[in-house]
């Protein structure tokens, strides 16, 4: 079966903000990690510290995947390479 190519606007929309929302969500936990690991070397190693690293990468992952531009010329390759899974893939495979 061959794949139309030609993608709905609403479709595209969904897809560009999954990128975005994965994005954000690779931001804040690079962000965590790495202030985690700054934190322990410092001797900041408490719940509280901890709490505000998580909240402020938060923060900044927000603000900086507004800013990323997603290319949509990628994600409709990346459909119709299947590599992204859609949620009517998603749903077709947990049932």
């Amino acid at each position: 079966m061959i794949q139309n190519q030609v993608m709905k606007k609403g479709k595209l929309k969904s897809l560009v903000a999954s990128a975005r929302k994965a994005a954000k969500k690779d931001i804040e936990l690079s962000i965590i990690s790495e202030l985690n690991e700054v934190a322990e070397k410092l001797g900041q190693d408490s719940k509280k510290v901890k709490k505000k690293i998580a909240k402020g990468a938060r923060k900044l992952a927000k603000q900086l995947s507004k800013a990323l531009k997603i290319d949509k010329t990628a994600v409709k390759s990346e459909v119709a390479a299947g590599s992204v899974v859609t949620p009517e893939l998603e749903e077709a495979s947990v049932s």
